[in-house]
């Protein structure tokens, strides 16, 4: 009989949607499509001092936005809910009992002082730390509080990885361990595989950070007496720009808001995670979802971490930009060009799609369209030029004269000069704000003038525009935006 397959995440509504968790729901996604299997999403909200709802509803907004859609889970429903933990106590209540009942747990009575001492005294004799059993041979007397803690049987602990084949755990090495804290709420290691069990999850598919904690969960399952998951896979890290595990509080790059209000798109971003710790095997590295579903393998999955590239992102959402139409990339930058109605977008789209590697550039290089461009800054040289060129004409003149010879000198080389400097400030403009510099100061502050003449009466007599021609590329580009 076929195995129905059945995969989950379940992520922590603790903070910003990580991009790990993105990277771990397109890998169950690809298994679970590729086997016409069920995707459950289970919200792990245990800790109770750092949830947030406002948290969870980033989880399903940003899940949404990269159409990884699931088919069971708290906003859904399903046959196995709830799925939220919180929601859940009573159930954790009941199979800690059962273990209890079983002689497979213990209450244990030490206080985080008592817990503390020891480990120092471990650290004394230079051993590993495995708590006394104190209270499982000789339990305090007159203690109220308690937690539970799993009685570890020892042996070997063995389990099937889909991406680094068998593997072997000693549990001689593992003290006994808390599944139920003093408050009464579980600890993820029990809450866990409880839940995995209950929701008959087929294989668990996570990030090689909880390889560790497999042995753990997998003696509870056996001790509950449950079927084991088919099969583990625990999927390599990714890496922060500087080798570093990707981190909320260090690498922006895990924020996966980010990347919407970026303007990276959604397919674009899919791709390049399934190519962060997996290879196809061949050159080709621009895939559709639905090539990813059939060419996906865990045999071709990396073991080592796998380091975020911004350059390789960039490139291959610039891609993507680029097999877009232009109606539908005209569509997609509405939200970044509010001031611009859907006509104007599509106009550019044309210049706009050769420059792009992500939609909130086209803000910068739009942006002569609602507002005016900044006057270039003239080089140290050039100025001097300029300074030379005007001061035989120009020195000790009252600017009352010198304003009646700029009227009459409507001559074919000053609207070519001036003409020039407009499309210079354009360009300029929208270079420097494409590199993100700060705007260039005016230019009348970087000249000095001859006496007589102030700064702003010469600047804006060169640049007014009564002195532009009417065919200049300045008014072209006004009168184009409306």
């Amino acid at each position: 009989m076929a195995v129905s397959v059945r995969v989950r995440i379940a992520p922590s509504p603790t903070g910003f949607a990580h991009l790990g968790t993105a990277s771990t729901a397109l890998y169950n996604v690809l298994f679970a499509r590729q086997r016409g299997g069920t995707f459950v999403l289970r919200i792990d909200d245990t800790d109770i001092e750092r949830n947030r709802p406002e948290y969870e509803l980033l989880i399903y907004e940003s899940l949404r936005w990269l159409d990884l859609g699931w088919d069971e889970g708290p906003d859904r429903g399903g046959p196995h809910q709830p799925y939220r933990q919180s929601e859940r106590l009573d159930q954790y209540r009941e199979q800690a009992e059962r273990l209890l009942a079983d002689g497979k747990a213990y209450r244990c009575y030490c206080t985080p002082e008592e817990l503390e001492a020891e480990r120092k005294q471990a650290q004394l004799e230079k051993r590993p730390y495995k708590y006394s059993r104190r209270c499982l041979t000789n339990p305090p007397a007159g203690r109220a509080v308690s937690a539970v803690r799993f009685k570890v049987p020892g042996g070997e602990v063995t389990f099937t990885d889909m991406v680094r084949g068998e593997m072997k755990f000693d549990a001689d090495l593992i003290g006994d361990f808390i599944i139920i804290k003093s408050d009464g709420y579980p600890t993820y290691q029990f809450a866990s595989p409880v839940d995995d069990a209950v929701m008959k999850i087929t294989h668990v598919i996570r990030g090689e950070e909880h390889l560790s904690n497999t042995p753990y969960q997998l003696m509870l399952i056996d001790a509950l007496g449950y079927e084991r998951p088919i099969a583990y896979a625990h999927m390599p890290l990714i890496l922060a720009h500087d080798g570093a595990k990707l981190s909320k509080r260090r690498h922006p790059e895990a924020n996966l808001i980010l990347f919407r209000e970026q303007g990276y798109l959604p397919e674009a971003l899919l791709n390049y995670l399934a190519l962060l710790g997996w290879n196809p095997g061949t050159p080709q590295e621009l895939f559709t979802f639905d090539e990813l579903v059939q060419k996906f393998s865990f045999e071709r999955v990396q073991h080592a971490g796998a380091r975020f590239d911004w350059e390789k992102l960039n490139w291959i959402n610039g891609e993507y930009i680029r097999t877009l139409d232009d109606s539908e990339l005209a569509r997609r930058l509405q939200s970044f060009l509010p001031n611009l109605d859907v006509a104007t977008i599509e106009r550019a789209i044309p210049a706009l799609k050769t420059r792009m590697h992500k939609l909130a550039q086209a803000v910068d290089y739009l942006d002569y369209l609602w507002s005016d461009p900044t006057p270039p800054v003239l080089e140290p040289d050039t100025s001097e030029r300029v300074r030379a060129a005007i001061e035989p004409d120009w020195r000790g003149e009252p600017a009352a004269s010198i304003a009646l010879k700029l009227s009459a000198a409507q001559s074919t080389e000053v609207h070519h000069n001036s003409s020039e400097l407009a499309v210079s400030m354009s360009m300029r403009t929208s270079l420097r704000a494409g590199a993100g510099s700060d705007p260039a100061p005016p230019l009348a502050a970087n000249l000095t003038f001859p006496m007589g003449i102030s700064n702003e009466f010469s600047f804006h007599s060169l640049f007014s525009p009564v002195s532009t021609p009417i065919g200049s590329p300045l008014k072209l580009m006004r009168s184009t935006s409306g």
